[in-house]
């Protein structure tokens, strides 16, 4: 039959006009390329012409192609030729293409025609993944193949189909996606051909899958191109060294495209209504019990959460927590038990758990296996719990009778077991920053145990001086010493308290002061009551000690100057906090100050000591004021939070 002028005018017209497009092929463009490779064998054209008017129509004027054009010319002629051959095969019956025609161009285009027909015959992605796994070991001769879908909050891969491996590992084994080949191609989003796979950088052996016995592996992303998206990543093995050419490579690259609309098209079928009404649920769960998990300081509370929080997200029988022994104490080498929710059960053999459970922790990746105990069976499910600095242990979860773990499941208890080693280690660290407080807490109460009766003994000896100066004028500067020294002794005492080892109060100061002097310098035929204002502002210790001299020369100068004479008075002491500044009052009811009275030109050496350390050792200011019938000495410095 001979093609009309017109016929082949119009598919090279269609074709070309979707080459002016450009870009990488999406899916809708391939569907347009299909369509006008199978009018073209509908139009009797041989495969061989259809190339050849595509690729007239796709190349560039200049016949200038660089390698983003390279790539989009390899997918619409793969395109082209997987509509023609899905066309002929419609035409004729398949055995006689399959016994006529033997060629690793139709078997490939066969192989991707039968991968893209399985996603619109099936709305079941395990049902797909396995029809499209067959193809791909009948079209390549690989010994071995695995598809691992993509979870985007968890940022791991799940093996969602396979050839060659566990059949048990399907849907319960998870990895993260920044180790190996198969992280080198997630991260990098480049297919990796290993030829000899031990000589690969990135090649290292999974314990779980037990892949050491291949020799070469292609790895590939299996990325949607509109919008770029990341489905998964698809590897195949070969038990013996091989090299692979550009069209192989080409070929591999276009089933991985293929496959990632057919996942993604077969999982968007199967999530229904009520799946997405669970899955909201799930999510609000997951939130709601990952806040409390976080919210949790105690490792003995969050080691409970986490065990509680795993039963409800599965509806599971039972959750344990396992850890590691730790290294230098006296305990079994075997994982030990932490916390237990639901009945405890005996294993028919504990050392296949405690493998189970090694290899877990080890490897970083999630297991599932059906374990035996003395009353039956049931499928147990680990996973590492691990954080940037150590691997911790595992939460296991023991599912009920007939129960399975789904993807969805998967990616819950992943996401959950991320949120729990956070909170493990937190907690742990909030362990270790309370211990270290306890610890420099007991030697800050050591010291100043020490530093007070340090000060005490200064004081009795100045004592034992005073008593052979009696009647001299170093008496008074005697005991204005010994008053200074008792009064920081006696701070040092009120800080010794393990509560106020931050800091006191300053009224609790001023009355340990006052009640110092009220024995060591108010005479018996003088009587004086103190009024000290009760307050929260707090002062640490370097201000505690200087308030304590300060009140000691205030208080000194009341007594020994206003009051002089008198038989009785009345000291009041007040504080309070605006803004970040504390002003204190000392307030006496004594003589008046002098009319010319004037603090600067005052050389007593008591105001001279309160100005100089307010000033100093404050940074505040001070002043000293007669208000009617009160002296008002006032300080004012900037307090601390």
């Amino acid at each position: 039959m001979t093609i009309s002028h017109e016929q082949s005018s119009a598919i090279y017209d269609q074709i070309r006009e979707l080459g002016l497009l450009g870009g990488a092929p999406s899916s809708q463009m391939r569907l347009q390329f299909q369509t006008a490779g199978a009018a073209a064998a509908r139009a009797s054209m041989t495969l061989e012409e259809t190339m050849s008017y595509a690729l007239q129509a796709l190349l560039p004027e200049n016949d200038s192609v660089d390698r983003a054009h390279e790539e989009f010319l390899s997918g619409a002629l793969a395109a082209i030729a997987a509509g023609y051959s899905s066309a002929q095969l419609a035409r004729f019956p398949v055995g006689q293409v399959r016994d006529t025609i033997d060629s690793p161009l139709i078997s490939r285009l066969n192989a991707l025609h039968r991968i893209s027909r399985a996603a619109t015959i099936t709305t079941s992605s395990t049902e797909y993944l396995r029809q499209s796994v067959q193809s791909i070991i009948e079209v390549t001769g690989a010994n071995a193949v695995t598809v691992f879908g993509f979870d985007r909050p968890t940022n791991s891969l799940t093996l969602v189909g396979q050839h060659g491996f566990d059949p048990a590992l399907t849907g319960t084994m998870s990895i993260r996606g920044d180790r190996g080949i198969t992280g080198r191609a997630m991260q990098t989003g480049k297919a990796v051909f290993a030829e000899d796979v031990a000589s690969h950088p990135d090649w290292i052996v999974s314990p779980t899958l037990q892949d050491g016995r291949y020799r070469s592996q292609a790895t590939l992303p299996m990325r949607l191109s509109n919008p770029d998206r990341l489905v998964g990543v698809i590897s195949l093995w070969w038990n013996d060294p091989r090299s692979f050419d550009e069209d192989e490579r080409v070929f591999l690259k276009d089933i991985a495209a293929e496959l990632a609309i057919g996942v993604e098209y077969t999982q968007l079928h199967s999530l229904t209504d009520e799946r997405l009404r669970r899955k909201i649920i799930e999510l609000g769960t997951l939130q709601r019990v990952s806040r409390t998990v976080a919210s949790a300081l105690d490792l003995n509370d969050v080691l409970r959460f986490v065990s509680e929080s795993a039963v409800e997200l599965t509806n599971a029988e039972s959750a344990a927590v396992f850890r590691l022994p730790s290294p230098g104490k006296d305990e079994p080498s075997s994982p030990l038990v932490e916390y237990r929710v639901g009945a405890a059960r005996q294993v028919s053999d504990q050392s296949s758990r405690d493998a189970l459970l090694s290899d877990v922790i080890n490897s970083g990746s999630a297991r599932a296996v059906d374990m035996d105990y003395v009353d039956g069976s049931n499928i147990l499910y680990c996973m590492p719990l691990s954080s940037a600095r150590e691997r911790w242990g595992a939460l296991c979860v023991r599912l009920k009778s007939g129960m399975e773990v789904t993807e969805d499941d998967l990616a819950l208890l992943q996401a959950f077991t991320d949120t729990a080693s956070i909170a493990i280690e937190n907690a742990e660290l909030y362990e270790e920053a309370r211990r270290s407080a306890e610890t420099a807490s007991t030697l800050l109460q050591e010291m100043h145990h020490r530093v007070r009766n340090n000060l005490q003994t200064v004081a009795a000896l100045l004592s034992l001086q005073l008593r052979q100066v009696e009647g001299s004028e170093a008496e008074r500067h005697l005991q204005d010493a010994i008053g200074r020294v008792q009064a920081i002794a006696s701070v040092h005492d009120l800080l010794s308290d393990e509560t106020r080892l931050s800091g006191a109060t300053i009224d609790s100061i001023a009355r340990l002061v006052a009640d110092e002097l009220k024995v060591t310098l108010i005479p018996p035929t003088m009587s004086v009551m103190f009024e000290i204002e009760p307050t929260d502002v707090v002062v640490p210790t370097r201000q505690a000690t200087v308030l304590a001299l300060l009140f000691n020369e205030l208080i000194s100068n009341s007594i020994e100057h206003g009051f002089a004479g008198l038989e009785r008075g009345r000291i009041v002491i007040r504080t309070w906090r605006s803004g970040d500044l504390v002003t204190i009052e000392v307030m006496n009811d004594g003589q008046k100050l002098p009319a010319e009275f004037d603090p600067n030109a005052n050389s007593g050496i008591g105001l001279r000591i309160i100005q100089r350390m307010v000033e100093s050792d404050l940074k505040g200011e001070f002043t000293i004021e007669q208000r009617d019938d009160t002296t008002v000495a006032r300080m004012t410095f900037p307090g601390l939070n």
